[in-house]
């Protein structure tokens, strides 16, 4: 999808005030990608005998937050436990420094990418951004 800046700021208003959040300058951005994404991961554990479950039987629990949703049942021994994430990622492409800020208007500026997640528990290990160039 091709945007000009005032069609993104009216379609997408919140992907606008990201760009903003993260210091960019709407104006030198090139690309800007959001993808939303939801993990969910079920296991089954052996149970051990404690204090806690001599004095409190503990069948069911339930936690829920605004990035996760974790069920846990627990069946004689065995524990099941059902962990669901959701996060969004944000990508945006602008124009950065300059390849040789003392040639100033000569020098093209560099492509930048920064990428961030919502969830603030969640880090990205890692994250690249290619331009290829082709000769004409």
């Amino acid at each position: 999808m091709q945007l000009r800046l005032k069609e993104l700021g009216i379609l997408y208003p919140r992907l606008l005030d990201e760009i903003k959040n993260l210091n960019i300058s709407p104006r030198t951005t090139q690309s800007v990608a959001s993808t939303s994404y939801i993990t969910e991961k079920r296991f089954t554990t052996r149970l051990r005998d404690s204090v806690i479950h001599d004095t409190i039987r503990v069948k069911v629990f339930n936690y829920k937050d605004a990035w996760y949703d974790i069920h846990g049942i627990a069946h004689d021994s065995t524990q099941e436990v059902s962990v669901n994430s959701k996060d969004t990622l944000v990508q945006v492409v602008y124009k950065g420094k300059r390849e040789k800020p003392w040639l100033w208007i000569f020098s093209p500026r560099k492509l930048m990418q920064r990428v961030t997640l919502k969830n603030p528990n969640a880090h990205i290990t890692y994250s690249e951004f290619i331009q290829i160039l082709r000769k004409n």
